[in-house]
């Protein structure tokens, strides 16, 4: 970061997010991936910084993300507003405004949050930055790899291949 940033919930842009078109066009997936965010601070698009803020908004009965956890990134929700359920390897977990979320970079940090009330859940999501970064959907049993502006790309754990394969 170059400034010091202020931003108000309130008054910031959302953009609308919904993975199950981009992913998922033809409506396989039993759970809701849509969000509204706005991004205060982002150093893989504004390539300065070492974190990423962004308000989120959840619709009833939607989900940010599938379950997953970082390797590299730590993460830390804090709900403004509204109720949901975080989903962890130790189970559900209710949520409400006033509650902060910290999540390892490891297994025991895998999360996915979840609106299960009748409300909008306002929530800020704060992350480390680390790049390179793997992310692993161990319900999926796939992983994403993400490095700096390049774009993320997702494989099969059971596609590995032997480290020397066509050397």
């Amino acid at each position: 970061m170059k400034k010091i940033t202020i931003s108000n919930v309130k008054n910031a842009e959302f953009k609308d997010v919904n993975l199950n078109k981009i992913f998922d066009p033809d409506g396989k997936h039993k759970q809701s991936y849509e969000n509204k965010n706005s991004s205060v601070c982002n150093p893989l698009s504004d390539g300065e910084g070492k974190l990423t803020v962004c308000f989120y908004t959840l619709q009833p009965g939607k989900a940010n993300y599938p379950y997953h956890y970082h390797t590299g990134n730590e993460e830390v929700f804090y709900i403004i507003s509204g109720q949901g359920t975080l989903k962890t390897p130790e189970g559900d977990k209710p949520v409400s405004g006033g509650d902060v979320i910290v999540m390892p970079a490891n297994e025991s940090g895998a999360h996915m949050l979840i609106n299960t009330s009748n409300s909008p859940l306002v929530y800020i999501d704060i992350d480390t930055v680390s790049s390179p970064e793997v992310v692993v959907y161990p319900e999926s049993e796939k992983i994403m790899i993400m490095a700096g502006k390049i774009n993320m790309k997702s494989f099969k754990i059971e596609n590995a291949v032997n480290y020397l394969t066509d050397e």
